[in-house]
């Protein structure tokens, strides 16, 4: 038991490792890319009449290791608008997290256990704070996608070129759909198409309302026809998509109440039986079988609310 403690902290900080190696790698990259773009701008003009390489577009490449911790963290490195807390940090809170909870369960579960616990909590704390950004993020361009589309069609109308609307937007429109425009206008510039640039968006942020642009873009190139009218019949239909997920909300708001209540009646509960006999709960505070109930009940209110929010959230997405 003496050499406990440095056990717990050696396999938690083991578990922020990881977590902090593989977002370093991504940072590293994209650190090596600007030092080359810097390089380049930084030299004098080269002669026309040089041979120059192609511009390509190319696909960032992860191996099949890194790409399983990514989808077990939800750690996204080509979305790094969504991060509101930096990855050093959400790596640091995890590890202290996975300590407590390996620290709290060292009694409990054991000596064995109890490490592959803390793990389990940190990888599980990392997973909740990056999720909670990225969703964050997807609803804050979600609630923006109908008026982009909306300044589109008018600028549209007004004779505008599509390449000059989608311009538009990544300069004047609100964050953080401004960014997401600015990649695609970017993405365009060097040779992706629309709908190509477009589906990536959809790709990184999960939204449905890209891939319908992008292929209503695809099919109105191919076909021809009235690009205005089209892009505002979907513009129309993004925007009571909105409407919908909004109303979803409100009404799933006493469901979400009535979790809430559920899960800190007990709590309640057990501070007014402390005032009133203080020895019924010693048997949770004192005594090892007590301790372990006490932890069953807890995970399984945990478990009971990640149920109600997640059948919530799927009632709401349907």
């Amino acid at each position: 038991m003496r050499n406990a403690p440095l056990l717990l902290l050696a396999g938690i900080l083991l578990a922020g490792l990881l977590l902090g190696v593989l977002a370093m790698i991504e940072v590293r990259r994209t650190g090596r890319l600007r030092a080359r773009v810097l390089a380049l701008a930084g030299k004098p003009a080269v002669s026309l009449a040089l041979p120059m390489p192609s511009i390509r577009v190319t696909e960032t490449h992860r191996s099949p290791m890194q790409l399983r911790l990514l989808r077990v963290v939800q750690f996204d490195p080509d979305l790094p608008e969504a991060q509101v807390i930096p990855w050093p940090v959400v790596a640091l809170i995890a590890a202290i997290g996975g300590i407590v909870a390996t620290w709290r369960l060292a009694g409990t579960l054991g000596m064995l256990l109890a490490p592959v616990a803390g793990v389990l909590s940190t990888l599980l704390l990392a997973r909740s704070l990056f999720k909670w950004q990225k969703r964050r993020y997807e609803d804050a361009v979600f609630q923006q996608v109908p008026d982009a589309l909306g300044l589109v069609v008018r600028a549209i109308r007004a004779g505008l070129p599509l390449a000059e609307a989608l311009r538009g937007i990544a300069r004047e429109g609100p964050s953080p759909i401004r960014e997401e425009f600015a990649r695609v206008v970017g993405e365009i510039a060097i040779g992706r198409p629309v709908d190509g640039a477009l589906m990536r968006v959809y790709a990184r942020t999960g939204l449905t309302e890209f891939s319908f642009l992008a292929v209503t873009l695809g099919l109105q190139a191919q076909t021809g026809g009235s690009l205005a009218e089209t892009l505002e019949t979907l513009a129309d239909m993004c925007r009571k998509r909105v409407a919908m997920g909004k109303r979803a909300k409100a009404l799933a708001a006493e469901g979400r109440m009535q979790a809430g209540m559920l899960f800190v009646l007990p709590f309640l509960a057990a501070a007014g039986m402390s005032f009133i006999q203080p020895f019924y709960l010693r048997t949770f505070t004192e005594n090892p079988t007590g301790q372990r109930l006490a932890m069953i009940g807890f995970g399984l209110m945990l478990l009971g609310l990640f149920s109600i929010r997640h059948l919530i959230r799927q009632a709401g997405r349907d």
